[in-house]
């Protein structure tokens, strides 16, 4: 199935009045001057494409079930039942039942909105479509605005593009073309294969962003908790591959692979509640109702190289120049993450400082795995989290500060039982 591009919600130029005298008049009357300054600015335009269908295009109705049902059940062999993941499993529902009154409005914005473009195609495999949130602005069509990435988490088994609904509305409203890329889940395929996801999906979006207005010398890549591993994972990939390979200065080599982008196309990144070494969080990942087998087989059998933290001070014991292609690197985490302890994006910070890359990190009292970017935003007295990224991101905005999309429907007595049942 082609996508077509179709105009981004502008207004159709209008048309300068004729002019009066035939020696400045063109075609239809209009001066040569004014007619190549109108269709300057119409193509300076950006294009979106256009919505697509949930399913992917190489996949239809029964043949996408049969796959849901198949990894269904091999996800529960792998966990077992019953189970703690069951347990996990019914608090999530609860959560989500209990933030429902905030939830809805925003829900039905993301899924009935022209503005959110759903369910983009970026590569052929399972689950390779993207969501696009068009960005308001008051800025003239031709400047360009920033560009965020954003890898959603899911413990990688239910991790998913919808997940960033929230997070994604807000940047829009600053002004901020926001991406959010879907990948495979296990036990469908296991890290390296999620990464390679990652990757291809970067290098699709920066070979487009710039037709949709975005500019690509202020780009992001953002993940939180298993998004942040990935994105991560996927940043240090390219950079290996830039020092094996060469530097690229495209998105896409000649044969048109998207893998081939550059780490220097991206400004910086961003990670929130992100594990970063996988030995050190999985007696706490087990605790909290995922096997150590489904770890092991989750990471390929090779924690060790699924382990940003340990391949950063791999690469600063051998010297060797991948550190330097890095970005500037980000990091943000709650001190009462349950999940993912803090000390995590610590040491990943620490690692990053020896090895010499540039790094910054700022830690929020009192804020869970997921207060950042699902219950904070439904409060009405701010979202910490959100102020810091904008500053970083957009810090020259013109469009409103106000960071609350709308008067929240939500009952902070529903909210209190839905943080004490949050399984994240």
């Amino acid at each position: 199935r082609s996508l077509h591009l179709v105009e981004a919600f502008q207004p159709s130029p209008v048309m300068p009045p004729r002019r009066a005298h035939a020696e400045t008049a063109g075609v239809g009357g209009t001066s040569p001057r004014v007619e190549q300054k109108r269709r300057r600015a119409f193509s300076a335009l950006p294009t979106f494409p256009a919505d697509a269908s949930v399913l992917h295009p190489r996949y239809g109705a029964l043949k996408t079930f049969q796959k849901l049902f198949w990894l269904a059940k091999k996800l529960q062999w792998y966990l077992g039942f019953p189970g703690k993941w069951a347990v996990q499993m019914a608090r999530l529902l609860l959560f989500v039942v209990l933030l429902l009154p905030g939830f809805v409005p925003l829900l039905l914005h993301y899924a009935c909105s022209r503005k959110v473009v759903k369910n983009v195609v970026y590569g052929a495999k399972f689950r390779h479509q993207l969501d696009i949130f068009v960005p308001r602005t008051n800025t003239q069509p031709e400047e360009k605005v920033p560009i965020v990435i954003f890898i959603s988490g899911g413990a990688w088994i239910i991790g998913y593009k919808a997940w960033s609904f929230i997070m994604g509305q807000i940047f829009q409203r600053q002004g901020v073309l926001f991406i959010a890329p879907d990948y495979r889940n296990f036990p469908e395929v296991n890290v390296p294969d999620m990464v390679d996801d990652v990757v291809c999906a970067v290098g699709w979006i920066l070979a487009r962003a710039e037709g949709m207005g975005g500019d690509l010398d202020n780009v992001t890549l953002m993940g939180q908790s298993a998004g942040a591993h990935l994105s991560a994972m996927a940043i240090i990939r390219q950079a290996q591959r830039e020092v094996k390979c060469g530097a690229t200065s495209s998105a896409a080599d000649a044969s048109g692979d998207h893998r081939a982008w550059s780490p220097g196309a991206i400004r910086r990144w961003v990670g929130v509640s992100g594990p970063y070494d996988i030995i050190n969080v999985m007696p706490l990942m087990k605790e909290r109702g995922l096997p150590s087998r489904v770890i092991r087989a989750l990471m390929d059998n090779d924690l060790m190289a699924n382990s940003p933290t340990r391949l950063i001070r791999d690469f600063t014991v051998t010297n060797s120049p991948v550190v330097a292609l890095l970005p500037e690197m980000c990091l943000f985490h709650g001190t009462a993450d349950v999940t993912v302890e803090w000390q995590q994006s610590e040491d990943f910070a620490e690692a990053l400082r020896q090895a010499g890359a540039k790094v910054s990190v700022k830690y929020y009292k009192g804020k869970s795995h997921t207060d950042p970017i699902l219950e904070d935003p439904l409060l009405a007295a701010g979202d910490p989290l959100m102020e810091d990224l904008l500053e970083l991101i957009h810090p020259h905005r013109t469009c409103s500060r106000d960071l609350r999309l709308r008067a929240s429907l939500q009952p902070q007595l529903l909210l209190q039982w839905g943080r004490w049942c949050n399984p994240f």
